[in-house]
């Protein structure tokens, strides 16, 4: 591995996660099991959690896409179904 001298090093090293990156905004929408286990918006499935947790259900658009997450998630499971 070579060391870059335009990149300041990140202490301590996230995997090359800037160490600012993981300052918040807001409050934390995740749930405290994905806190436990080390997932946050940087990961692949901490990502798709962090986004689901942030919607609001008294929005439409936002209810749509729960919609839409949820057959995205169900439909494989229910074709691997139907084929058996």
């Amino acid at each position: 591995m070579y060391e870059r001298d335009d990149v300041d090093r990140a202490e301590p090293a996230h995997f090359g996660i800037h160490p600012e990156a993981f300052a918040e905004e807001r409050p934390d929408p995740r749930p405290e099991e994905a806190k436990r286990m080390g997932l946050s918006r940087h990961t692949e499935e901490g990502a798709v959690l962090y986004f689901a947790s942030s919607l609001d259900r008294g929005k439409p658009a936002h209810r749509m896409m729960a919609w839409i997450l949820l057959i995205t998630f169900a439909a494989p499971v229910i074709y691997i179904l139907l084929v058996l």
